[in-house]
């Protein structure tokens, strides 16, 4: 059983790991069923969300940053595994009976184990009491993606290529794309842990507002619903990252471009931990308007260096960075 210490202290931090997520996340229901005064056994109710965060920032961290850890772990080891076998972990590679039932019987309750965890955060996060524990719903979200890819990692599979089809402007060769589906995320995190966690809403009077810039780029549409120019404020990072996907949106459609719809947010108009407040994050379509495009815009904010990219719905693209 070569390679058999290395495995016993890995697998030991990968449960331990594992319960830490697993704690994480059912702290985080409860504090949800709290504020929301759920009762066990009775169907959820409506409830609104909370003024100030629910959960310290630490808990955020921890559990965006281990779950992500335990989802990975559980990725790399099915990739490596033929359906039905048992797992190689650490160089081990279990070759008696017992052991083989041992270790299947380990990781299959580690699996369990983080099916459990995941799945409860989608349910209570995302299908029971959205946008309470905006984290928990990001964990839910995040989980469903990667038991998808854990699947076909497991049997092997890959997913059907996008390929690009003939538009408006004349027919293009087929080839395999990278361009973002419906509620994908790139990286596959959530934005907390991608480009960090909100550190103070920005007002115009704080002396924060001073470190904010104002994007002057003629290649960007810029909505301005409000009439006070807030859409162009942002972040400077955030800015050079636009003008770069601005020019690539150009390159990409002739008469085509970048539309910024919502940037720095002065009117409390996004859930309270959202990085608007800070000149973080903006929410993006192309001029004119082309919902089709919004796979490959996706991509090219991806390619553009943006920290997070969220297909976020089939209005629009969300991208956020970090400080």
């Amino acid at each position: 059983m070569r390679g058999g210490i290395p495995f016993f202290f890995g697998g030991l931090i990968a449960v331990a790991l594992l319960m830490l997520f697993g704690w994480s996340v059912y702290q985080m229901i409860q504090e949800v069923l709290a504020h929301c005064g759920h009762v066990e056994g009775q169907p959820p109710v409506d409830c609104q969300p909370p003024d100030t965060p629910l959960v310290r920032e630490g808990l955020i961290y921890v559990v965006t940053t281990v779950g992500g850890l335990v989802s990975a772990l559980v990725i790399a080891v099915l990739s490596v595994t033929r359906p039905g076998g048992a797992p190689e972990m650490a160089g081990f590679s279990p070759t008696g009976r017992w052991t083989r039932r041992l270790t299947n019987g380990v990781v299959s309750l580690y699996l369990i184990l983080w099916l459990i965890a995941g799945l409860s955060a989608l349910v209570y996060g995302v299908m029971w009491y959205p946008g309470i524990l905006p984290t928990l719903g990001d964990i839910g979200t995040t989980w469903l993606g990667l038991a998808v890819s854990a699947t076909y990692a497991y049997f092997g599979l890959n997913p059907p290529a996008k390929t690009e089809r003939a538009d408006a402007e004349g027919p293009r060769t087929e080839r395999t794309t990278g361009d973002l589906v419906l509620h994908q995320k790139v990286p596959n995190a959530s934005e907390v842990a991608s480009s960090g966690a909100l550190v103070k809403r920005i007002n115009r009077t704080d002396p924060e507002f001073a470190q904010l810039v104002s994007n002057q780029n003629a290649q960007i549409i810029f909505k301005d619903e409000e009439g006070t120019g807030a859409d162009r404020v942002m972040s400077a990072r955030l800015m050079e990252k636009l003008d770069k996907l601005a020019t690539a949106v150009a390159a990409e459609w002739s008469g085509v471009k970048l539309r910024v719809t919502e940037a720095w947010d002065e009117d409390g108009e996004h859930a309270s931990t959202s990085l608007h407040y800070e000149g973080r994050a903006a929410d993006l379509t192309v001029f004119p308007l082309d919902g089709d495009k919004l796979g490959r815009l996706g991509r090219l904010a991806v390619e553009a260096g943006f920290d997070w990219v969220f297909f976020e719905d089939s209005s629009h693209i969300h991208v956020s960075v970090r400080t």
